[in-house]
């Protein structure tokens, strides 16, 4: 078993989608993801601030997985899918430790 590692997905939410982009990462995203053997670990909503509106945190068991996973036909998808929701999106790999992670 590799080292934990920690997918950061984050956005501003397009004007006049926000219903759907809530509905989306709180109904299809978590168990998608946990399908891909990522568990969801913590997700963020910024109200107000110089900051993206949402953040949200996926753990997998080590690095080689999750490479693979985000090369995949289903991550494709499923990014297809988010881009309607989202402006500003960024992804990071990094190593996981307990609490909030930028």
């Amino acid at each position: 078993m590799g080292t934990p590692i920690k997918l950061l997905l984050t956005w501003d939410i397009t004007p006049g989608q926000e219903e759907a982009c809530f509905g989306f990462i709180t109904q299809d995203l978590p168990p998608a993801m946990q399908e891909a053997g990522l568990e969801l670990t913590d997700a963020w909503f910024t109200a107000h601030g110089d900051w993206p509106q949402i953040r949200i945190g996926f753990v997998g068991t080590d690095l080689q997985s999750l490479e693979a996973y985000l090369i995949s036909d289903a991550w494709h998808r499923m990014r297809q899918r988010l881009a309607v929701y989202t402006q500003n999106y960024q992804e990071r790999v990094v190593v996981a430790r307990g609490g909030f992670q930028i």
